[in-house]
Parts: C-alpha cells; sequence; structure tokens
C-alpha cells in the first residue's frame, strides 16, 4: 500500500510539473504570436510606404519624360 501512495505522490508531482509547463509554453506560444503580429503590421506598413514611394518616383519619371520629349520634338 506503501508504494501505490508513493507511486500515486509521485505521479501527481508530474502531473503538476506538467501543467506548468504547459501553461509556461503557453505563455510563450502567446508572446511569439504577438511579436509576429506586429511584425507583419510592420511589415505591411514599411510596404505601403514603398509603393507610395514608387508611385511618386514613377510620377516623376513620366514628368521628366515628358519634359524631355517635348525638348527633343521642338
Amino acid at each position: 500500500m506503501e508504494n501505490l501512495k508513493t507511486a500515486l505522490d509521485r505521479l501527481g508531482k508530474a502531473v503538476d510539473r506538467l501543467e506548468i509547463a504547459a501553461t509556461a509554453r503557453e505563455v510563450r506560444v502567446l508572446r511569439r504570436e504577438q511579436e509576429l503580429s506586429e511584425e507583419l503590421r510592420q511589415a505591411r506598413l514599411d510596404e505601403a510606404r514603398a509603393v507610395q514611394n514608387a508611385e511618386a518616383v514613377s510620377q516623376r519619371l513620366a514628368a521628366a519624360i515628358g519634359r524631355l520629349e517635348n525638348v527633343l520634338e521642338n
């Protein structure tokens, strides 16, 4: 009977350790998800800025090409 009590005690402690480990993992996973979400948000903002910059450069180049064409035609 003493062996059973010892075994149950050890099992209870093992379960406690597993629960602690599972909780710690959940915290790490949630933290990583938040970090990745923030990185994705920042990457989308960076992409939007890059697209705006590319559009501005494209418009400026188109205007410069138009002026050069006018100069060459006259």
